[in-house]
């Protein structure tokens, strides 16, 4: 599992506990199938996954999740670049228009 999987299923966790739903492991096809669609939804748009409750622990923690997904993703994207550039590779990402 790679490190983005992994934080995608704290994400997920997150969502199913600010949901009151449990742990992962316990959740029927249905209830499974509403947090991945909210993880989903989450990490496409910020944070809309996040239940509409007042700010809690719970949504605070999803917030810093989602944050550290996005250094993940950023981290990714910066370690390929600096593949290719050592392959010679060279560009910028303004000439990919």
């Amino acid at each position: 599992m790679s490190d983005l999987d992994a934080k995608r299923e704290e994400i997920a966790a997150a969502i199913a506990q600010g949901l009151g739903l449990g742990g992962l492991a316990s959740l029927g096809a249905d209830e499974r199938a509403e947090v991945d669609r909210r993880t989903a939804e989450a990490l496409a748009a910020g944070a809309p996954g996040v239940p509409d409750d007042p700010p809690t622990e719970t949504g605070t923690r999803l917030r810093w999740l989602l944050a550290e997904y996005r250094d993940l993703e950023a981290l990714r994207a910066d370690t390929a670049n600096a593949r290719l550039a050592e392959e010679g590779e060279v560009f910028a990402p303004e000439d990919d228009a």
